[in-house]
């Protein structure tokens, strides 16, 4: 089997319908991927998607939980039955576009020494998603100019077919079964979301394999289409998934300097949203970022909820 794609999906009929259309389109028209093997796991939801893909998806493999579980806990079912040598984790808030997923098994094929390889997220306008490549850094909250994110001007200009990176998102992620194998399933301590793809691909990293993101091959990421339903303290779970990396990777100095990083960009960030609202049309904005910013005050100064 050359391939194994991962699908975790809740009350998304509509999208990862889209998903799967669009992983048929992709592999359809060429042949050369080889043999692919499609798991979707419905995390118990309760809009027929079951239903919906038993009916209109007979060739994907249908893993039902009777109970929500995390992204870890979900893709983990699948990695312990993959077959194929590369393994695609893949959001059900995705669309494969053109032939991004041939692209991305040569290029593992071609490069041995590549333990992961992520294609570019891009909106559905197609403009490139900001997203960190860099691994975490204590200061990152007060000097965002360490993330290195991918900034659309400077992509496009850019002409290069790959670039290696530290990190990548787990809406797409492809993994070399071997770097799998070395490094271990996906760490469940990270449950429910978040965190869980830099701590593999910082695993990966260290048992000397390499991560690229291949700039030609697209997919469209409907960004939190989930997250947003399921996570309505976003701001402090994602402040949590990462007071538990830097504890697992980086030790407690690194964790105490980060909390306090995150402390003080934030009461920076809240001064400077007390004149909006004053504004009447900027009033509702400034209120919903604020509370966003003392979600991450309190996760930053409270005891974490992560064991």
């Amino acid at each position: 089997m050359d391939l194994t794609i991962s699908i975790a999906t809740w009350n998304n009929r509509d999208l990862v319908a889209e998903c799967l259309r669009s992983i048929e389109n992709a592999l359809l028209p060429d042949k050369s991927v080889g043999p692919t093997e499609i798991f979707v796991v419905n995390n118990a939801s309760t809009d027929g998607t079951a239903e919906m893909i038993r009916s209109r998806f007979p060739g994907v493999h249908l893993i039902c939980n009777d109970r929500p579980m995390g992204f870890s806990a979900n893709h983990n079912q699948v990695l312990r039955r993959a077959a194929g040598r590369c393994v695609l984790l893949l959001n059900d808030d995705t669309v494969i576009l053109e032939d991004a997923l041939t692209r991305a098994v040569r290029f593992m094929e071609a490069h041995p020494d590549a333990g992961a390889v992520g294609c570019t997220l891009v909106k559905s306008d197609g403009t490139p998603e900001r997203i960190s490549q860099r691994f975490p850094h204590p200061l990152d909250p007060i000097f965002p100019c360490l993330r290195r994110k991918v900034a659309p001007r400077r992509e496009a200009a850019n002409r290069a077919t790959e670039v290696e990176v530290d990190r990548l998102s787990g809406a797409c992620l492809m993994v070399c079964r071997a770097a799998l194998d070395q490094v271990g399933l996906l760490d469940e301590r990270f449950d429910p979301a978040y965190g869980e793809d830099t701590d593999l691909c910082y695993r990966i990293k260290k048992a000397g394999w390499r991560i690229y993101r291949l700039r030609g091959a697209r997919v469209i990421h409907y960004r939190g289409q989930t997250a947003r339903r399921e996570f309505p303290e976003q701001p402090r779970r994602l402040q949590e998934a990462k007071f538990l990396w830097y504890r697992k990777h980086r030790g407690l100095g690194a964790l105490l300097l980060y909390r306090v990083a995150v402390v003080l960009a934030s009461f920076a960030q809240v001064i400077v949203c007390l004149l909006p609202l004053l504004v009447p049309h900027r009033s509702a904005a400034a209120h919903s970022k604020i509370h966003r910013l003392w979600s991450r005050i309190r996760a930053a100064v409270g005891r974490t909820s992560r064991p």
